[in-house]
């Protein structure tokens, strides 16, 4: 009907940061000033969105990637190393993610 089956091999980094809502837009605008400043310009990368819950308690940072290659490689970068570091401080739920459907309005 209105899902499509991917065919595309990217990759998507899901990551899911716990927060408090004194600090939540606070964290937000720190995910979207590096996605600005350095993964915006790395190779494979699509398109990064980030997400704040209504509850106030989570961020949600999504990036996709042309492939898994692509993601490898920034996570080997030296940006990458540095944020891989600091995400582990703050003990988020990572989820990597290959698309399989893809519901669209558009299509009947």
């Amino acid at each position: 009907m209105g899902a499509n089956v991917e065919t595309t091999a990217s990759f998507v980094a899901l990551v899911i940061y716990q927060s408090t809502r004194p600090t939540q837009i606070g964290q937000a605008d720190t995910l979207l000033r590096m996605a600005e400043d350095a993964i915006r310009s790395m190779p494979g990368f699509v398109r990064g969105r980030v997400f704040l819950s209504e509850d106030g308690e989570n961020v949600i940072s999504m990036v996709e990637w042309r492939d898994r290659e692509s993601f490898a490689h920034f996570r080997q970068s030296e940006f990458g190393r540095a944020g891989a570091q600091l995400a582990t401080e703050l003990h988020p739920k990572a989820y990597w993610l290959h698309p399989y459907a893809t519901v669209d309005p558009s299509k009947s």
